[in-house]
């Protein structure tokens, strides 16, 4: 061999920088306590695809982040690592460690990512913390049992349903959804079906269809008017529709009366057809046969709802689709988009039965609700409900009226802009005046609201974050363990993608009215 060969040989042999370990040093010297949530989160993101120990160790750090945005993502990256020296690491010297077990924050996320891994040798570890005293260490343990999708963690998810928290059986429930373990899972869904808890319940409905549980039609059928609250019994009744392909009315008699005659021959669909199914009624308009009240389109039977008014200054514009509006067979006083969104509220309003609770939230950079709490739809409610709707007015455009009476700033720069982030905590009753945002997942509820309707004419232009993937995420936080439906009605002339995803992340309709 030539001496040039042998530099050669040896050159090709020295380890070469590659891009991942380069940007794995690169975050190490960035990621610091003092960058913004934003700036970290970011840095956290940069590493997604580097599947390394390296990549894992620097990541750590994130998983017991103060912010919960910054945290998340980083169970995101790590949960897409999937080499098994990673898994080591995490099971065998991170949760092993005396100090590091200390902190829920951390463990919580570790475990989750474990999950999220698909390392068949996780589960040990995550399932040891199943039985943790800390709720969030358990809820990041069954979240990670549900991701790393095993069938045979099914038997200890399906213990939880009887733990003393219902958030806790919603986790489990939840995390066997995303298990294809069939009718193994039934006797926990069923057990959820007949839980005490409403969240539960509603749980239980939404694990039905994933796992296709024949078992689960009858019960379902029978909730339609035997459950005690209407938000339940309308979303068995979807799942009934999507599983059978049937449209019989909302009524416990109507269904038997078929199922008794059907049960015995009867296939349940398989994922194919379930897509397929989905589609369909997605195509057909109104999700519900029967619903007591409508917005839009969109029908409910909730009797605990919340409207969510968009009146930034571009509310103040002119309905751009003279043909929908002529479609809808109405006649209204003014083309503005919010003089028509008002006035389809006020129809709203005066539908309501007397046993709903509601309340409604407008918002442009700030928000004002009608109520500090929900209220029943009493006949004089309902008609102080209207006038206060009758009085809203776009900010920061021409009218001014009910500009001070909202306590909004005339002198404000912001004042017509869209704080869709402030808007939607509002509805979820996460009020942020002056507080510090909260850090973690929102485990009780603060006001008995299970479907919000939220509309708006587009994307945020100021409050505490305009990223639309980061307010879904806020979303998620205070809504996964609450079951609180999220209709969007968009008006605005393009765009919406993000709000269709808001809708269908957290179980609602998407209406695009076309502004």
């Amino acid at each position: 061999m030539t001496m040039l060969a042998l530099l050669l040989l040896l050159t090709a042999l020295l380890p070469v920088p590659d891009e991942g370990s380069e940007l794995v040093a690169e975050f190490r010297r960035y990621y610091t306590k003092d960058r913004s949530p934003d700036e970290r989160r970011e840095a956290v993101l940069t590493l997604k695809g580097i599947d390394s120990l390296a990549a894992a160790q620097v990541l750590l750090d994130s998983l017991r982040d103060e912010e919960y945005l910054v945290r998340r993502a980083g169970v995101e990256v790590m949960g897409a690592m999937r080499q098994d020296a990673v898994a080591v690491w995490l099971a065998e010297e991170v949760l092993a460690d005396r100090k590091l077990k200390k902190d829920e924050l951390l463990v919580s996320g570790v475990v989750e990512a474990l999950g999220g891994m698909g390392i068949a040798s996780a589960r040990a570890p995550i399932e040891e913390l199943v039985g943790d005293r800390r709720l969030l260490v358990k809820l990041g343990a069954i979240a990670g049992l549900g991701k790393l999708a095993l069938p045979a963690s099914v038997p200890l998810l399906s213990e939880q349903l009887s733990h003393k928290q219902p958030v806790v059986a919603v986790a489990a429930l939840d995390a066997l959804a995303r298990i294809d373990a069939g009718e193994a899972a039934s006797p926990a869904v069923l057990m959820g079906l007949a839980h005490e808890d409403k969240i539960v319940r509603l749980a239980a409905v939404r694990a039905v269809a994933p796992l296709r549980l024949k078992s689960a039609l009858r019960p379902l059928m029978l909730m339609l008017d035997g459950d005690p609250d209407p938000r339940v019994a309308e979303d068995a009744y979807e799942v009934i529709r999507l599983l059978t392909q049937r449209r019989f009315p909302d009524e416990t008699p109507a269904w038997l009366t078929w199922w008794d005659r059907t049960e015995s021959r009867f296939e349940m669909p398989d994922l194919e057809a379930l897509a397929a199914a989905r589609a369909k009624i997605a195509t057909e308009g109104g999700r519900y046969a029967t619903g007591k009240a409508a917005f839009q389109g969109i029908e409910t039977k909730s009797e605990n709802i919340i409207f969510v008014i968009d009146i930034s200054k571009s509310m103040e514009e002119a309905f751009g689709d003279p043909e929908r509006l002529a479609a809808t067979g109405r006649t209204y006083s003014s083309n503005q988009r919010l003089a028509i969104v008002k006035q389809e509220l006020t129809a709203t309003i005066d539908a309501l039965p007397d046993t709903t609770l509601f309340n409604i939230v407008a918002f442009a950079s700030g928000v004002e609700s009608w109520k500090k709490r929900p209220a029943r739809a009493s006949i004089l409610n309902r008609n102080n409900a209207k006038s206060w709707v009758g009085d809203l007015e776009p900010k920061g455009g021409g009218g001014a009226g009910f500009r001070a009476r909202l306590g909004f700033s005339a002198d404000d720069a912001n004042d017509g802009q869209t704080n869709t982030y402030l808007a939607l905590m509002t509805a979820f009753g996460e009020e942020l005046k002056g507080k510090k945002k909260k850090q973690s997942f929102v485990t009780g509820a603060s006001n008995p609201v299970d479907t919000i309707f939220f509309l708006t004419d587009g994307e945020p232009t100021v409050g505490e974050t305009v990223d639309m993937v980061e307010i879904r995420e806020e979303v998620r936080r205070v809504n996964a363990y609450r079951g609180v439906q999220l209709h969007v009605i968009y008006v605005g002339a393009y765009g919406g993608k993000d709000f269709r995803k808001l809708a269908q992340e957290n179980g609602g309709v998407f209406v695009a009215v076309g502004g």
